[in-house]
């Protein structure tokens, strides 16, 4: 067959791509001829091996390369020649290097498994690797309302040199209930990019706050003394399951303690704080028989892992319980006079439970 040689495709840059998906190569043809398909050949770079070699028809000025028609993991070469209407060939173009490795993964780490984070103001984190070694260059965070509507670009940041696979972006202001997307996209130091959006709603407390205010006169020093007290109600007390009696209240001592029947422990359901991990608490007891649970944490959710407070004679137990696993959690052990009073101390991060108990 004769050559058109007047004019030679030319093809453009051939960007990294991931193999097990396929690509598109585009050229560009000023020949005055009709091109009906093109032919491309790509090489492999360091064994010289021809790897691919296909027709493809098309008047169109691109080859859509197939799933799985070179490997990821190397460098090829590519050139491209036209076939014309009249079924002669152009010459080959000029040879293009490229790469080809498996797409990157990202992955955003403080999202949930429901899609919550807990915060009005979130450090999104993010994890990159790549199965073939290929190094991050830069990263940029992007954060979107429900409607995918753009609120905010951050700006482009380079990895660290001490965590370059660790991505962190802080995010303000985040309304409570409201929808979002975030976007990381990725660029490799081969110029691969890549993008990941993930949903998530912001749930956390807008706490009610009570304020106490007593006044006591104190007549030595002829000034009244005013003392303010913050008193913050978290969830909704219920009380635990009884055929006889399906009443939600309990009995008090002396306007301050809560009398706790042994068949009835003090149940807390709906906390956002232990919904959310991360909080303490102080609960001053007396009188609790051994072996007793007399206290109970459940957060939000359709099958939520509760914190059962068990009394011991020596020790106070914390169990989380999810199926037919138990945690537990055992405080300082220490003799507990039945007729004294002490204080619990309990720190909840994520699933380690400290326990601690003061006898007053």
């Amino acid at each position: 067959m004769s050559l058109e040689t007047d004019i030679n495709p030319i093809l453009l840059v051939i960007p990294p791509w991931d193999a097990t998906k396929g690509t598109s190569i585009y050229y560009a043809y000023t020949g005055s001829k009709q091109a009906t398909e093109n032919q491309m050949i790509i090489v492999d770079a360091e064994t010289d091996v021809i790897v691919y070699n296909q027709l493809f028809r098309t008047f169109e000025k691109v080859h859509h390369v197939p799933a799985l028609a070179i490997a990821n993991g190397g460098t090829y070469r590519a050139r491209l020649r036209v076939k014309l209407a009249d079924g002669t060939f152009t010459s080959y173009s000029s040879d293009i290097e490229f790469m080809a490795f498996a797409t990157p993964v990202v992955t955003i780490d403080n999202i949930d498994g429901q899609g919550y984070v807990y915060n009005t103001d979130v450090t999104f984190v993010a994890t990159y690797s790549q199965s073939n070694g290929e190094k991050l260059k830069n990263y940029k965070f992007s954060l979107y309302d429900e409607n995918e509507h753009l609120i905010e670009n951050y700006p482009v940041r380079l990895p660290s040199l001490s965590n370059p696979n660790s991505l962190s972006e802080t995010v303000n202001g985040l309304e409570k209930s409201n929808g979002y997307s975030i976007e990381v996209r990725i660029e490799t130091e081969n110029g691969m990019l890549n993008t990941y959006r993930k949903r998530f709603i912001p749930l956390y407390i807008v706490p009610s706050i009570n304020g106490v205010v007593s006044t006591v006169a104190d007549t030595d020093d002829g000034f009244v003394r005013i003392t303010a007290n913050l008193k913050q109600i978290l969830g909704t007390k219920v009380k635990a399951l009884d055929s006889a009696d399906n009443s939600l209240s309990f009995d008090y001592q002396d306007e301050d303690w809560v009398v706790i029947p042994q068949h009835a422990p003090l149940i807390f359901t709906g906390l956002g704080m232990n919904r959310a991990s991360d909080f303490m608490m102080k609960v001053w007891c007396k009188q609790i028989p051994n072996n007793t649970k007399f206290l109970e944490l459940s957060p939000v959710g359709d099958k939520p892992i509760a914190i059962e407070f068990w009394k011991k004679s020596d020790r106070i137990i914390a169990v989380k319980k999810h199926g037919i696993l138990n945690s537990v959690h055992v405080s300082n052990i220490i003799s507990i006079p039945f007729s004294s009073e002490f204080m619990l101390y309990a720190k909840v991060i994520e699933h380690r439970i400290d326990l601690s108990i003061t006898i007053l």
